[in-house]
């Protein structure tokens, strides 16, 4: 979540010793240095009626997993979202540099209390139930604000109509999957109210406190005025950036007119900090305009340059490569991003990707990249130990469904599914002649972003993003006509060394089919190109590491 101004000490306090906060450090105080786990990341069934008798919950006769306790599981996915518990290695532990808030820089607080309370809200049931993030924060901001603004908030039926009225605007929008938040029962608004009272978000009256006050604002939707200047758009925005701004910017567009909108938005982002003038960029990249030529005049500013000539180099692949400069400047551009976003393993995987062996070396290229925030990002690397990490490598299993055939690949988790499909089709020997498809493990889709598919943008997704666990499995189909089906698993993660500053393969099994064949006999054999795993790695370097 981005937040809009810095949240005061009082806010940091009142989240910190909330009853949630205070039960997730009673159960970071029962697991202490390690507890086994069920496969699914929550206590084991034996040992689940112990936990929930240290928060003083009441179990039922027989248990047969956590979930048969559903409070327990609610304190639980607070517990870890907060980072009050570790899981790792099929492990959880106490995480004891977390029990004590108040030691935390304010803003880190409220951040974690927030991404606590979005974690743990007990919504939804069945198919019923936010789709992703975006529509999960919409939820809560809806909830929030029909309690804050509802004529009786102590009556159910006075805040499912509220809550209705409000969604069947273009301001609050919802989703079929969120319908349940306006056919709630009397029974499930209570254990709702009661969830945000223990959160510290809502009062006994139902009203909201200090703390809730705070958090609708971070998750409500972004109000966009047609007239709005583009300053006034872009804070809009950047308070709570959508997952697809365009919907909501369409009639600010077609009101400014695409050519003058990207002008505008060109030059607030010459004058802007690095996450607003990202953001201003990225909504210019996508405008339908007449001319190019603004974009070839930013080429000539000394920040806009660099991303100017992406982007036209990214329109038109066939003009001069990005130089050597440009492409340190990107990558520090990105550093910057995830220190802005308050982002510390983003950071560091980053770091590991700008040029240099080694982490001194790192350091003297982002000294001399030319961005506006390489002294203050570089002290902060430096301060913080960076020359000292180690970059870690993703080890994934690419398995062709129903051959037998397999490749074991590391990769960086700052590659985009883009760069993803590059390695698939390096390590299988596809052609790259038909389009291909990604279905992530939480069922979204992604593709090219100039495929008319009703699909995010692959290149806008990280591999560290689209597996959010060890285990994660993400679907991968290449030529939508024939349905070559894969599927991808992240195993596990490793230190990454010398060799794995661009993919490599590790091991594999089976020959890959020839796409475009046809059987050699009845039988259905296909024609296939051997696996050759020192081939593939010459051409994984030729893809990633050209020069």
């Amino acid at each position: 979540m981005t937040a809009s101004t810095s949240p005061s000490p009082a806010l940091a306090l009142a989240a910190g010793s909330c009853r949630l906060a205070s039960r997730a450090r009673t159960l970071a105080a029962w697991l202490g240095p390690g507890r086994a786990l069920t496969p699914t990341g929550m206590p084991k069934p034996s040992d689940a009626p112990e936990a929930a008798a240290e928060l003083g919950i009441p179990t039922p006769g027989r248990v047969r997993r956590a979930a048969d306790i559903p409070e327990l599981g609610m304190v639980w996915r607070f517990a870890r979202a907060g980072g009050f518990v570790i899981v790792d290695g099929g492990r959880g532990h106490g995480a004891a540099a977390e029990l004590d808030w108040p030691k935390l820089p304010p803003q880190t607080v409220v951040r974690r209390w927030l991404d606590a309370l979005s974690a743990a809200i007990p919504f939804g049931a069945g198919t019923e139930r936010p789709r992703d993030d975006d529509e999960h924060a919409t939820c809560i901001a809806v909830l929030l604000f029909a309690l804050s603004t509802a004529d009786d908030p102590g009556d159910a039926g006075c805040v499912s109509a509220r809550i209705l009225e409000m969604t069947r605007g273009g301001q609050w929008p919802l989703s079929w999957r969120c319908s349940f938040l306006w056919t709630q029962e009397e029974h499930e608004f209570e254990q709702l109210h009661t969830f945000l009272v223990d959160a510290g978000a809502a009062d006994s009256n139902r009203g909201l406190t200090p703390l809730g006050s705070w958090a609708l604002e971070q998750l409500r939707p972004a109000q966009i005025s047609p007239r709005m200047s583009t300053t006034d758009l872009l804070g809009e925005l950047q308070r709570r950036p959508p997952r697809d701004p365009y919907p909501a910017i369409w009639p600010w567009i077609e009101v400014q007119g695409p050519d003058t909108a990207l002008q505008g938005l060109l030059a607030e982002a010459g004058q802007a900090d690095t996450p607003q003038r990202r953001l201003a960029l990225e909504l210019a990249a996508q405008l339908p305009v007449d001319s190019d030529e603004p974009w070839h005049r930013a080429t000539a500013h000394p920040v806009l340059g660099p991303p100017a000539r992406r982007i036209l180099w990214d329109d038109d692949p066939t003009q001069q490569a990005l130089s050597p400069q440009d492409l340190l400047w990107l990558a520090v551009d990105e550093c910057a991003a995830a220190w802005h976003g308050d982002d510390p393993a983003r950071l560091l995987e980053r770091f590991h990707d700008l040029p240099g062996a080694t982490g001194p070396e790192r350091l003297t290229a982002l000294h001399g990249s030319d961005h506006p925030d390489a002294a203050a990002l570089a002290d902060h690397l430096a301060r913080s130990g960076a020359e000292q990490s180690q970059p870690s490598v993703y080890q994934l299993k690419i398995s062709l469904t129903g051959w037998g055939v397999w490749r074991r690949v590391l990769v960086r988790p700052t590659l985009t599914l883009g760069d993803l499909h590059e390695v698939i089709r390096t390590v299988l020997d596809w052609d790259d002649d038909h389009l291909h498809l990604f279905q992530g493990p939480d069922r979204r889709t992604y593709a090219p972003h100039w495929c008319d598919l009703d699909a995010a943008d692959e290149d806008t997704v990280l591999v560290g993003d689209a597996f959010p666990q060890e285990g994660s499995i993400m679907g991968y189909t290449y030529d939508l006509g024939d349905y070559w089906r894969h599927e991808i698993t992240y195993q596990k993660t490793l230190a990454g060394g010398p060799g794995t500053a661009h993919p490599v393969c590790t091991a594999g099994h089976g020959d890959s089919p020839i796409e475009d064949s046809l059987p050699e006999n009845e039988e259905g054999t296909y024609p296939t190109a051997p696996f050759a795993i020192d081939d593939i790695n010459e051409c994984l370097i030729r893809v990633f590491s050209p020069n």
